[in-house]
């Protein structure tokens, strides 16, 4: 029976034990603890970096303002309730007397291949460490200033890091160049300025939108590289489609230029950073001269 990929927070969420078990070591390689929950409520699984953060004492669950979470208030129970996932979440987590550690939560269902509730995944990151780089970028400094996001040098360093992970793991994931449509023009009719103001909204607009896991750097002078990991380049595109709508709807202030994006889109096959590159860039031409605002995968449009 073949396995339900998984996808992007904007659909449901298919999995099966093995591929949760991928995606638990996966977690624990970015330093990102992760929790399951049967649909009664009671713990299945939890991988290593969990572990390690939470013990095997009793632990206390307190909201961002630090009130007490009582066990039907806690993330994973609202989620078999309601079947919605719950994204980004400040709580603190504490043991017996000891000061509670603040971390970013989110929590989300998985479904069986006949609708019903499996179970909850539940990912922890500490607060203390999101400003930091995943693999070998852990220790580099250097957010974009004008954007917030990766560097092209740090991006690119993922990328290999998640080649070796993905290799290792046998854990899928995508890759997709995003370029913002008549970026030359923008800046030539409107000035600089203009053109920075639209990478960082464009930015902006896809640190709202990914999820924690994925990674997004800069690319040149008008583009973006998106790792997406353990997600397959279907699923990745449905998400993506979904930015880019964003994109070309979000709200916009009078001085505002409208913008639109267009990208190229690939899944991982066991190839060098190079020939994924060279694939999504050559995906991202392709789109934009069908007329731009649009994804093209494996010369398919979307």
């Amino acid at each position: 029976m073949p396995h339900s990929p998984f996808r992007l927070p904007l659909v449901d969420l298919c999995a099966d034990d093995a591929e949760i078990a991928r995606y638990a070591a996966l977690l624990d390689s970015l330093g990102i603890g992760l929790l399951v929950f049967n649909a009664d409520g009671s713990l299945q699984l939890r991988n290593p970096q969990a572990s390690g953060w939470l013990g095997d004492a009793e632990t206390r669950w307190e909201d961002e303002n630090g009130t007490v979470l009582s066990t039907d208030q806690r993330l994973e129970w609202q989620v078999l309730r309601t079947r919605q996932a719950i994204r980004q979440r400040t709580i603190g987590i504490s043991q017996e007397a000891s000061a509670a550690t603040r971390y970013n939560a989110s929590a989300f269902p998985v479904l069986a291949e006949d609708g019903s509730l499996r179970c909850v995944l539940l990912t922890l990151s500490e607060l203390a460490q999101q400003p930091t780089r995943r693999g070998d970028a852990l220790q580099r400094a250097a957010q974009d200033s004008i954007t917030g996001i990766y560097s092209q040098a740090d991006i690119l360093q993922l990328l290999d890091d998640e080649g070796r992970r993905a290799t290792r793991y046998g854990t899928p994931f995508s890759l997709a160049l995003i370029g913002i449509d008549h970026f030359p023009e923008l800046c030539r009719a409107h000035g600089a300025q203009a053109g920075e103001r639209a990478l960082a909204e464009i930015g902006r607009l896809f640190g709202e939108g990914l999820r924690d896991a994925d990674m997004v750097g800069c690319f040149r002078a008008d583009k973006f590289l998106l790792i997406l990991p353990n997600v397959r380049v279907n699923d990745a595109t449905i998400g993506l489609e979904r930015l880019r709508e964003l994109v070309e709807t979000r709200p916009a202030s009078t001085d505002d230029q409208p913008l639109t994006i267009s990208g190229g889109v690939c899944e991982f096959t066991g190839e060098d950073s190079a020939a994924l590159i060279e694939h999504v860039r050559s995906l991202l031409a392709t789109a934009r001269e069908a007329g731009g605002n649009r994804l093209c995968v494996n010369l398919d449009f979307f």
